[in-house]
């Protein structure tokens, strides 16, 4: 309690006299104690996965909050790790990337926790899924072109644990959305 009061106090002497009349103590304390998204959580979320290099007061006018409210929000929102950073999002095409497969792994089960581990470490591997059917594993892989593919399949194959794999190639990309429905 006695940081969120440093916090708030340092921004009161940061804000000019005119916004600290707009400060909202209230609901400031009761994001800190709440354990659920309310209405505020949801709309700073939906904005900042609009664009996450909004300014705090210009998510404060759209919402209907102070700017005090949406810092310490964000800051309560990272902790609790709804928000797990901030990124842009590049087109894997513009940087080379123009390559997409997903692969499908076959894992030996007494091996599948250091399998997972592995493949999470390689680098052209983007998104790593533990599911269930008669594949352990589904991986999303970028590449430059077949033979970057190829070798990182092999890399994949090398990987403790991994029993055999099944490579599909993604000729387009219908949807593609990073974003979370609030």
């Amino acid at each position: 309690m006695e940081s969120l009061i440093r916090i708030i106090g340092a921004m009161m002497e940061a804000l000019p006299l005119e916004k600290v009349a707009r400060l909202e103590p209230e609901s400031v304390l009761d994001a800190v104690d709440s354990s659920e998204l309310d209405d505020t959580d949801r709309g700073i979320l939906r904005r900042l996965q609009k664009d996450a290099r909004a300014s705090f007061k210009k998510i404060a006018d759209e919402i209907g909050v102070s700017e005090a409210t949406v810092f310490v929000r964000v800051k309560k929102l990272q902790e609790k790790g709804a928000i797990r950073g901030f990124f842009a999002i590049v087109d894997a095409k513009a940087v080379g990337k123009s390559l997409t497969a997903i692969i499908l792994v076959r894992a030996m089960p007494r091996s599948f926790p250091g399998m997972l581990d592995g493949l999470k470490k390689i680098d052209d591997v983007y998104e790593v899924y533990d599911v269930t059917g008669q594949y352990s594993s589904i991986i999303k892989v970028r590449a430059a072109n077949t033979d970057e593919l190829s070798k990182v399949i092999d890399r994949i194959g090398m990987v403790d644990g991994v029993a055999g794999t099944e490579t599909i190639i993604v000729l387009r990309t219908v949807k593609e959305d990073p974003s979370v429905k609030i």
